[in-house]
């Protein structure tokens, strides 16, 4: 019985016919009384090439968490009261679920968001609820006082002010309207045909 050369030794001290034919073909040393068995080498290569191949990278550097901590905020500001699911928030962002906890629960420390645990579909996720929503300026940016001539001179103490102010007081009314007819059209939601 022969002693099997390895591969190292028989491709540098061979040919290069001889070190194509061993490229081609490997040998596995047999066990006690048992028969050579040849492959491809193809095979070995494969194998080995798969397990050297990094996996691809869907863990999110500390970096990247910072940046997506903005972009989390956002999509729960955007659901509002209502609030959204974290693994919704996973799904949109293309996160993994470890990356969205973290990014909920550094939210949920600096007290910007609410997360309570709920069951969804038979899953445990949280849902995430903003503690603070912006505020709504638009109807700020149609008062009078922007616009006013006077507006230099207004103070409480002033002949002008707004107590007396011909401007604010229509205005005022105008837009409380405003926000009960909006109010009323948001609770009459339009029944599905």
């Amino acid at each position: 019985m022969t002693k099997p050369k390895s591969k190292a030794k028989a491709v540098s001290g061979s040919s290069a016919p001889a070190a194509a034919a061993t490229a081609m073909t490997t040998t596995t040393p047999p066990a006690a009384g048992a028969a050579t068995v040849k492959r491809p080498a193809s095979e070995g290569k494969a194998a080995s090439e798969k397990a050297q191949r990094p996996l691809p990278r869907t863990e999110k550097t500390e970096e990247e968490l910072v940046d997506l901590t903005s972009r989390v905020y956002k999509l729960v500001v955007e659901r509002g009261k209502d609030g959204v699911l974290q693994s919704e928030i996973w799904k949109e962002l293309g996160l993994t679920s470890r990356d969205g906890s973290r990014l909920a629960i550094r939210l949920e420390k600096r007290g910007m968001i609410k997360r309570v645990k709920v069951l969804d579909d038979g899953r445990w996720t949280y849902k995430l609820t903003p503690l603070r929503l912006p505020a709504n300026i638009s109807s700020m940016e149609s008062a009078p006082c922007i616009i006013c001539p006077v507006e230099a001179k207004c103070s409480v103490t002033t002949e002008v002010n707004p107590f007396t102010c011909p401007l604010i007081g229509p205005w005022v009314v105008k837009e409380h309207k405003e926000s009960l007819v909006q109010a009323m059209l948001a609770t009459v939601a339009p029944q599905p045909a």
